[in-house]
């Protein structure tokens, strides 16, 4: 699974983000997903209810891209921050290239919920 995720997360554009920006509102179309590598990063619910990630390394915008849903929260940047970027149809592609990446994206997901699991104990 490790050289899945290395592939994978090859093919993201690294981007960099300053503090108060936006990588996306809730509400929007989900045609990008973030990997956050570091910094600091600000979820809102739908009621407003803020999450703060702070040093996990997660996908952002995975779940709604791969339901074709517009995204759940809208996400600040709190501290300076670096990301990487897919493009929807490059992970689409990458699902159907690499034989464990769909796999790879689902145990994501699932580590991602188990943190919102562990923010809202």
């Amino acid at each position: 699974m490790r050289e899945t995720e290395r592939k994978i997360l090859a093919s993201g554009i690294e981007l960099s983000f300053k503090e108060g920006e936006y990588l996306y509102r809730k509400g929007q179309d989900a045609e990008f997903v973030f990997y956050l590598k570091d910094g600091a990063f600000e979820l809102r619910d739908e009621h407003n209810k803020p999450i703060v990630i702070d040093g996990f390394r997660c996908f952002l915008g995975l779940e709604e891209m791969l339901s074709d849903k517009k995204h759940r929260y809208g996400v600040k940047v709190l501290s300076n921050a670096h990301v990487l970027v897919f493009e929807k149809s490059l992970l689409n592609t990458l699902i159907y290239e690499y034989e464990l990446a769909q796999r790879y994206f689902m145990l994501k997901m699932c580590d991602y919920l188990a943190f919102h699991e562990k923010v809202y104990e």
